[in-house]
């Protein structure tokens, strides 16, 4: 007998210690960083951790007890297990917390993995965010973010700046898309719309190995909403702002096994606003004064998208159509000495996208990605002469007053991935892009620019704790040569530490408008550069990171330092020969930055605060007694509280956006000095559910300290210089509805 009971427990001493176990979610995801522990073995208080692969070989369970083994299963976003050794299974399914949500990130990735995964450092803005900022555009969501600092202009719209560096720098992304039309080298953020958006993925710094052009400053993904309810369901949204904006959009879906269907359509309408404005719940009409000149322009935006998504085991696709029209109004003042009649400017911009997106999985390791898109971006500009006493206009025939620019965009990308060995896994993938542009301004009325690549990634792992993640990309551009594009990325991961550091290569090629634009009238006299150089950056960055939970509450505490150098920066400056203005490339341009941040979460409950300090380089240190580069610091924290008692949420958003010191010459060759003055911005919203969740009900006060201009100092441009830069149109009181159905 007891040689039976001494062969029993060294067998299952040889399987315990030889076991390997594998967790996975409930989409078959793995899950790293799973934490297995003894609980009743007072030798061994060692923890054992998932790598990447979500696996652990438990052959080092040493000198324990095993008559009677316990462990605990554990993971800072998952439900945690307790069970006995030996395990039946050798695979685990792990079920999500709702709260501690570890969520999937796909931006830039060989396979989607846990954000906490993710070698790049990332920002993920979930729905949640979404909906307690009250955001209805890119604009909204993005304005009290770290290290990003919005610009508002009354015809170009929203643009952002990230790490120092400006929107051309940015890549905006849609469901991995490139999103076109450029406008002043920007694409207005408050064009993109996001009543269908799930989340919104960024990575700072440069991402171009994967997606070339213009992802140097960083890489915003937005990600369509494709997981829909069984059987019908539909959602409708109203939205009332009292600066006079009336938003109102809707939702179908159906779904029936693994295909669904859904259209999402709406219409946003801000009636423009003006400094002393009376308030008005409803639009009416205005008398054609001098009042009907507004700061903030009149705007109306119509949207749609149609999706039709496939899933199973093997196979995926979506098929989708997006569709968006906007009307900017830009109400002339009116002429003396009677004020009888004034110059109407409209803008008109369509954007029509589609495409498809095919994956099939060969099998659980091994996938191929097809994306197909056709993207076109239509830009209208007409002036008319109105005369203000019958109303009656005319088309104006000045040079420059109307104007069409088209731009398309042909885009074909396939990826092949494969994660079979735990150590070394990898990515090739084909990019390819032809763009078009078409239009009076543009040198030959039609032009084209394409890139063809060949991109390689792959992580290796050389032990447990480590991922090193190495690739290249290799270019053809019709126009010009393009370097070869590499970057190397780590993580290093121990206990609750993670420590990531990463070098890339950024790359610019110059868009079709600054090679062949031409753009002439009375205001105006700004040609393309041909003989442009593309951009080319070197970024690094080191970050720490360290997540725990400390009883109920979840912590979070990250550092962050990078570094962009930048070579022939391209630019619009005043021709040296002449006095037309043109793109030169004039050198160098570099930022150096640091950010911190800590948040404490628990079920109810969501505290965030960081700092940002931001480093941009003065172009006249070189010849001048000037520091190298000037300083802006910003700070910003978010609070969201959910009262369960009563089925109501209370949200906070703040942010303290820092003076941006400004060095320029004045007309007789002096050093001046300026500012762009600090500004701070409050939001604050209350949301409530009711009828079981059918109805949504939040109100809300955007911009409590009723900021509208700051002074600041603009350098000579294209246009004059002025001494106000516009941040908002004050203090507003807003409320939504959302229904369920």
């Amino acid at each position: 007998m007891r040689l039976i009971i001494f062969l029993v427990l060294f067998f299952q001493s040889i399987v315990f210690q030889g076991q390997v176990i594998k967790f996975v979610d409930l989409d078959n995801l793995p899950v790293s960083d799973v934490y297995i522990e003894l609980l009743n073995n007072e030798r061994n208080q060692k923890k054992y951790i998932s790598n990447q692969d979500g696996v652990i070989d438990l052959l080092n369970f040493t000198n324990a007890n095993l008559v009677n083994i316990q462990i605990r299963i554990s993971h800072i976003s998952y439900f945690s297990i307790k069970a006995s050794f030996p395990l039946i299974d050798t695979v685990i399914v792990l079920q999500k917390n709702n709260f501690f949500l570890d969520q999937v990130f796909v931006t830039a990735q060989i396979s989607p993995v846990n954000k906490s995964a993710v070698i790049y450092k990332t920002t993920l803005i979930d729905r949640q965010e979404i909906e307690a900022k009250g955001a209805v555009n890119l604009k909204d969501l993005l304005d009290k973010q770290m290290n990003m600092r919005i610009s508002n202009d009354n015809i170009l719209g929203s643009s952002i700046e990230i790490q120092g560096m400006s929107g051309q720098n940015i890549k905006i992304l849609k469901d991995g898309i490139p999103v076109i039309g450029r406008l002043n080298g920007n694409i207005d953020l408050t064009q993109m719309n996001l009543n269908n958006i799930e989340r919104v993925e960024i990575i700072e710094g440069p991402v171009s190995v994967n997606y070339g052009t213009d992802a140097l400053a960083g890489t915003i993904n937005l990600i369509s909403k494709t997981d829909q309810k069984d059987n019908f369901s539909s959602s409708y949204n109203l939205y009332y702002e009292s600066v006079g904006n009336y938003n109102a959009d809707f939702s179908l879906s159906y779904k029936l096994n693994n295909k669904t269907l859904s259209i999402d359509a709406g219409r946003n309408y801000f009636d423009g606003w003006s400094k002393n404005e009376d308030f008005r719940i409803f639009p009416t009409s205005e008398l054609a004064d001098t009042n009907r000149a507004k700061q903030w322009n009149p705007k109306e935006q119509y949207f749609g998208n149609f999706q039709y998504y496939i899933k199973s085991n093997k196979f995926t696709s979506r098929f989708y159509y997006d569709m968006f029209y906007e009307k900017i109004t830009n109400l002339g003042f009116p002429r003396m000495p009677y004020y009888e009649n004034a110059f109407d400017d409209f803008y008109y911009t369509k954007r029509n996208n589609l495409g498809a997106d095919l994956k099939l999985n060969i099998n659980q390791q091994e996938k191929i990605r097809f994306l197909f898109s056709f993207n076109n971006y239509n830009r209208l500009k007409s002036t008319y002469y109105k005369d203000l006493t019958n109303l009656n206009q005319v088309l104006t025939l000045g040079l420059g007053d109307q104007d069409t620019s088209n731009f398309m965009m042909l885009m074909n990308k396939a990826t092949f991935s494969s994660t079979k060995a735990s150590i070394f896994i990898y990515q090739i993938g084909l990019d390819s892009k032809i763009e078009f542009a078409e239009g009076a301004r543009i040198n030959n009325h039609i032009n084209q620019l394409s890139d063809h690549a060949l991109y390689f990634n792959s992580e290796w792992k050389p032990v447990n704790d480590i991922r090193l993640r190495p690739a290249i990309r290799i270019s053809y551009n019709s126009k010009f040569k393009v370097p070869l594009i590499p970057s190397l990325n780590g993580l290093i991961s121990k206990n609750d530490f993670k420590f990531r550091f990463s070098y890339a290569r950024g790359f610019r090629s110059p868009t079709l408008k600054e090679l062949f634009f031409e753009f002439v009238d009375i205001n105006h006299y700004v040609i393309g550069n041909e003989d442009l150089d593309a951009e080319t950056s070197n970024n690094y960055q080191l970050s720490l990171d360290h997540d725990n939970i400390y009883d109920k509450y979840k912590i979070e505490l990250s550092t962050k330092i990078y570094y962009n150098d930048i070579k022939n920066l391209i630019t619009l400056a005043q021709s040296p020969e002449s006095i037309n203005y043109s793109y030169f490339n004039i050198g160098k341009y570099k930022t150096l930055g640091l950010s911190n941040s800590i948040s404490f979460s628990n079920d109810e409950f969501s505290f965030k605060l960081g700092s940002s300090h931001i480093g941009r380089y003065n172009n006249l240190s070189d010849g001048e007694d000037i520091n190298e580069f000037s300083y802006s610091h910003s700070y910003r924290s978010s609070l969201l509280y959910n009262v369960k008692k009563y089925n109501m949420s209370i949200a906070a958003f703040y942010k303290f956006t820092g003076s941006l010191p400004v060095f320029y010459k004045n007309n007789n060759q002096e050093i001046i000095e300026s500012y762009i003055s600090s500004y701070n911005l409050l939001d604050l919203t209350l949301s409530k559910n009711i009828f079981s969740d059918m109805i949504k009900f939040k109100i809300g006060i955007k911009n409590i300290f009723n900021i509208k201009n700051v002074s600041s100092f603009a350098t000579s441009g294209v246009h004059s210089s002025s001494n106000t830069t516009s941040i908002g149109y004050g203090r507003t009181f807003f409320t939504a509805l959302n229904f369920n159905l």
